[in-house]
């Protein structure tokens, strides 16, 4: 498995345990990773997720466009794992580089803002206060339309 044609690109990754995963990668090699993280082995990071070679069950490209734009679903177990990790973990993807994850996070926390969902979690204060700056510096429609969305469905 050649990790390196991936970087950049969409992906999916099952993993060890058979979670899936699905985001834009970066490539992290040998060298790298043994430098930033004290392990040796090369891997596949989506934004905050690192998954070494020896992790990797499974890997393919998401690249074809489809209902989801490149992904198979509006958001998955990387937007729900991001939300469990709590509010530094949020903020690493609302203000990351890549708009895509950052509207599927914003999709995931809606069904979190929903009261019908029944579904808690520990930061929504905090998290409000991150829309809220989110609208400031968000020069994205679709993005600044969803989080106005949460913001409202928040109260």
């Amino acid at each position: 498995m050649q990790l390196r044609k991936y970087d950049g690109r969409c992906v999916r990754i099952v993993d060890s345990s058979g979670e899936t995963f699905e985001g834009i990668c970066a490539y992290n090699s040998k060298d790298y990773n043994e430098h930033a993280y004290g392990r040796c082995e090369d891997g596949l990071k989506i934004l905050n997720f690192l998954f070494y070679r020896s992790d990797i069950k499974e890997l393919s490209s998401l690249e074809q466009q489809g209902p989801y734009g490149r992904f198979s679903a509006a958001y998955g177990r990387f937007e729900e794992l991001t939300i469990e990790g709590g509010i530094d973990s949020i903020e690493d993807v609302l203000f990351s580089e890549e708009p895509e994850h950052v509207y599927r996070l914003l999709l995931c926390l809606g069904r979190y803002f929903d009261p019908a969902s029944g579904l808690r979690f520990a930061c929504p204060d905090e998290t409000m206060l991150l829309l809220q700056k989110l609208l400031q510096t968000e020069g994205d429609a679709l993005i600044r339309e969803e989080a106005e969305k949460l913001i409202r469905l928040r109260g």
